[in-house]
């Protein structure tokens, strides 16, 4: 008669569910490491994350801020005073305001400051919308001959909250950074 050299199944069965339910390691050891791995490697990822978008956010303010002074700019150099025969197309202060407005959707404009030039003078909107209503034509009528200069120049106070998170930064509300784009054109017609 031949040897039965097979366990049954109700001999290892414990033993088999002892190993399962310590994820199969036969020590008691390694209990808690996950939570001490998530801490030393969870948090910096979280912080880091977090640091991309903020960075991402800031470079898109800054983006919206540069193309709004540069479009707004060819606006302005787009109705000079030839644009005027036959058409009445001479601009406004405040709509030109209105125009860099419409362009900046991603900037809060109580912290955006505009500075518009031509050769009459420098006139600034601090903040933007103080000049919203503004009825002085611009680029101002004795200076807007086809080729002259208007510059449009902005910045903006940008609130990074990346500050907050930083170790060590004790009731710190976000930093504040100020950029700034300018741009320079022609009067074209």
């Amino acid at each position: 008669m031949a040897e039965n050299t097979s366990i049954s199944n109700s001999q290892t069965a414990p033993a088999e569910r002892r190993s399962r339910r310590r994820g199969g390691r036969r020590d008691g050891r390694r209990r808690g490491s996950s939570l001490i791995e998530f801490t030393l490697l969870g948090i910096p990822v979280i912080f880091l994350m977090t640091s991309v978008i903020a960075a991402s956010l800031d470079m898109w303010q800054f983006f919206t801020l540069s193309y709004a002074t540069e479009i707004t700019a060819r606006y302005a150099g787009m109705h000079g005073n030839t644009c005027e025969s036959p058409n009445s197309c001479t601009v406004t202060l405040g709509t030109v305001v209105g125009f860099f407005e419409k362009q900046s959707i991603a900037l809060n404009s109580a912290l955006v400051v505009v500075t518009f030039t031509d050769g009459s003078g420098t006139t600034t909107c601090n903040p933007i919308t103080t000049c919203a209503a503004s009825s002085a034509t611009f680029p101002n009528t004795s200076y807007n001959n086809v080729g002259s200069n208007i510059t449009v120049a902005a910045t903006y106070k940008l609130i990074d909250p990346i500050a907050m998170l930083w170790p060590g930064s004790h009731g710190v509300s976000g930093g504040t950074f100020l950029v700034g784009a300018t741009s320079t054109l022609p009067i074209l017609y």
